[in-house]
């Protein structure tokens, strides 16, 4: 659905075909001129002629070739961004489902632990009632009960715009809300680290589209330096003298001679573009390894997290609040206990549950060569530094002076609201 409906992946179609006809137009010939000559003398008995002209430029030095050679080199870069926007948006769907999956599951823990701490208030109650508690325990329990149900709301608050922010990366704002189907424990890679920096600076298509540019700023050198050689201009008169009866045909060749513009101001701003694509590329591949660093410390801590929460401390929280809360029913202990029992194990599961999301998340990250932001514009698509703490703001301050940097009228470009990535 998303391939289908998010307005990205039709913008970025949209490039490619504006490139093509640059491309096409690169290689039209120039269009000759034709006209009406006449002559009118002063006095009756002279010369008076009438005739037509063909005009034609003829292209020299390979200026058509040179600079459809170019063009297609930026028909590549606008393929590679189209990918890399197809990229975006399929890693943010898969991100996007963890997020309602992870939403999901916290929810039906926290309804589970609801139902948990209603029943720890009956009990209380009997308890108080059987005149062997205190009213101190059922106030605790009650307050349990209203913190659990507030984690409850706020889990289902959770799941509601995560949901939200599913359906607007699909392109159907309205799309119903649905049960999701998977495990968080599933499906979840074993990454190395060189493997995975090889295998994006392999296959990124950020980079190869820079290498595109590259080549086209290369070509684009060489038309600069082939525009020195002037094109040659053909001229073909014919006419006829209807006062001394005869026809003549005239042709003229001329071109400008190349002594004080031999094109070498667009020379020189080639060259100085050639050398700025060359350094871009080398940027986007320290952000993209900056990026994957980022990216790859939080999926290390995320799994060893998992595991810890896994092998020791759920089991240890499970097995404390099954003892207590025997050890209270004996009369053994108060129902303190048992509460601060409870909301240990609900931390430890909820925590296990953010954990396993954030683990999916960052190794959808690392195997989707850092390619997120599926609302973004292709245009501003570009791999940044990673910014810790500068949040969404930061990441919004980043792209405007990115724009800014590119001219008058770039920042018109940029949407008002700029998506931060799904990170």
């Amino acid at each position: 659905m998303a391939l289908a409906k998010n307005p990205t992946i039709a913008a970025a179609e949209a490039l490619v075909r504006q490139q093509l006809g640059l491309l096409r137009q690169a290689g039209l010939y120039p269009n000759p001129t034709a006209g009406y000559v006449r002559t009118d003398a002063d006095q009756s008995g002279q010369s008076e002629t009438a005739g037509v002209f063909l005009s034609q430029d003829i292209v020299t030095a390979f200026k058509l070739v040179l600079a459809k050679a170019e063009q297609r080199q930026y028909v590549d870069w606008r393929y590679w961004q189209l990918k890399a926007q197809r990229d975006r948006v399929i890693n943010d769907v898969r991100i996007r489902f963890y997020e309602v999956l992870g939403a999901q599951e916290a929810v039906r823990i926290a309804t589970e632990f609801e139902s948990l701490a209603v029943k720890g208030v009956k009990l209380t109650e009997d308890v108080l009632k059987a005149g062997q508690g205190a009213r101190p325990d059922l106030l605790q329990a009650e307050i349990q009960l209203s913190a659990v149900r507030s984690a409850l709301q706020d889990a289902q608050h959770r799941h509601k715009a995560a949901w939200q922010q599913l359906a607007n990366l699909v392109g159907i704002p309205d799309l119903p809300e649905t049960p999701l189907a998977g495990s968080l424990e599933a499906d979840i890679p074993d990454l190395d680290w060189q493997t995975s920096l090889q295998q994006l600076y392999a296959a990124s298509p950020l980079l190869r589209g820079q290498e595109a540019q590259i080549r086209g700023s290369e070509y684009d050198v060489k038309l600069a330096k082939s525009q020195a050689v002037p094109n040659i201009n053909v001229q073909v008169v014919a006419q006829r003298d209807y006062v001394m009866k005869f026809s003549s045909v005239s042709t003229l060749l001329s071109l400008p001679i190349p002594i004080f513009n031999r094109n070498q101001g667009n020379i020189q701003n080639s060259i100085g573009q050639l050398q700025q694509q060359q350094n871009e590329y080398e940027r986007v591949k320290l952000a993209l390894g900056d990026q994957l660093a980022a990216a790859f410390q939080q999926y290390e801590s995320a799994r060893s997290q998992a595991k810890r929460l896994r092998t020791e401390i759920l089991p240890k929280t499970k097995e404390n609040l099954d003892l207590t809360t025997q050890i209270y029913k004996q009369g053994q202990l108060d129902y303190l206990r048992v509460l601060n029992a409870q909301h240990s194990y609900l931390e430890a599961r909820l925590g296990y549950i953010d954990t396993l999301t954030t683990q999916h998340k960052a190794a959808i990250e690392i195997t989707g060569l850092e390619l997120t932001g599926g609302l973004n514009p292709t245009e501003v698509g570009t791999a940044l530094q990673t910014q810790p703490g500068a949040g969404a703001a930061g990441a919004r301050n980043i792209l405007l002076q990115q724009l800014q940097q590119q001219g008058p009228g770039a920042t018109g470009r940029l949407p008002g609201a700029v998506q931060s990535g799904a990170r």
